[in-house]
């Protein structure tokens, strides 16, 4: 089965937006690094909506996707309604941010944001686990899909963040260690369960859990103590997640293949 890199870039950069507005709300409880939400967010929003463009590039007719939305049920609804309450719960909180409208109305769609953000980085997992595939056939498929878009989407806001020497970025330096452990956890866990260690797949599972989640925990925990260093380890921690969180989507589809194989062997 061929990598669909279509889809692959879709979930891998909302995923990274759905995690940066996470980040953008808890600040707003946290009150560290608000100078960075205006352009956090803005990031994050155009992040997103650059994934939802390469999910277009996926139908053979783009001009289609209405009747692909057609279906209230489908995975393909419910990611692009997911996507689209994002975009719209990240452009009402960048214009209070502008209009300097309460505390209380920016944490509502901040918040909402974050949730629409980070179970979109989930659904657009779940949307692959059918029975016809064994190797998707597994929650700890879209576990690894929310798993290793989070230490992407925290590494991204650090690196804004860090640009202010002002900001407190003690927090989500600790947040892109756990996010790396995470992200290593449910990449090890999806790859053993799956089948991902034999054949084609063994080496980009080895990247997923390496480079997409042990690298960016051992960075995390770098910023944590040399807070100085926070940008240029913000940044390595971002290519890193970015490297991991695509192999993980690729192991997806010669994960199928491996175990496909094996069944046709029978």
């Amino acid at each position: 089965m061929a990598i669909q890199w279509s889809l692959v870039l879709f979930t891998v950069l909302t995923g990274a937006g759905g995690w940066m507005l996470a980040c953008v709300a808890i600040d707003e409880f946290a009150g560290k690094t608000r100078t960075v939400n205006k352009l956090a967010v803005v990031v994050a929003a155009v992040v997103a909506c650059l994934g939802g463009v390469a999910s277009v590039t996926h139908l053979s007719h783009p001009e289609h996707i209405m009747g692909a939305l057609s279906h209230p049920t489908s995975g393909i609804f419910t990611e692009a309604a997911l996507t689209g309450l994002m975009a719209v719960c990240a452009v009402v909180y960048f214009v209070l941010l502008v209009r300097g409208a309460s505390a209380g109305a920016r944490k509502v769609f901040a918040v909402f944001g974050a949730v629409f953000g980070v179970l979109l980085s989930f659904m657009a997992g779940e949307s692959y686990m059918m029975s016809s595939q064994l190797a998707w056939n597994t929650p700890l498929l879209p576990l690894g899909y929310a798993g290793t878009a989070m230490p992407l989407g925290v590494a991204l806001y650090l690196a804004l963040a860090a640009r202010d020497e002002r900001a407190d970025t003690s927090l989500y330096a600790k947040l892109l260690l756990v996010g790396g452990a995470l992200a290593a956890v449910t990449a090890a866990a999806y790859g053993a369960a799956s089948g991902a260690g034999a054949d084609q797949a063994l080496l980009l599972w080895g990247l997923a859990v390496v480079v997409g989640g042990v690298a960016p925990a051992a960075l995390g925990a770098a910023a944590i103590k040399k807070p100085e260093q926070a940008f240029a380890v913000a940044c390595a921690a971002a290519v890193c997640a970015l490297v991991g969180a695509t192999a993980y989507r690729c192991v997806m589809w010669l994960a199928s293949v491996v175990v496909n194989n094996f069944f046709g062997m029978l």
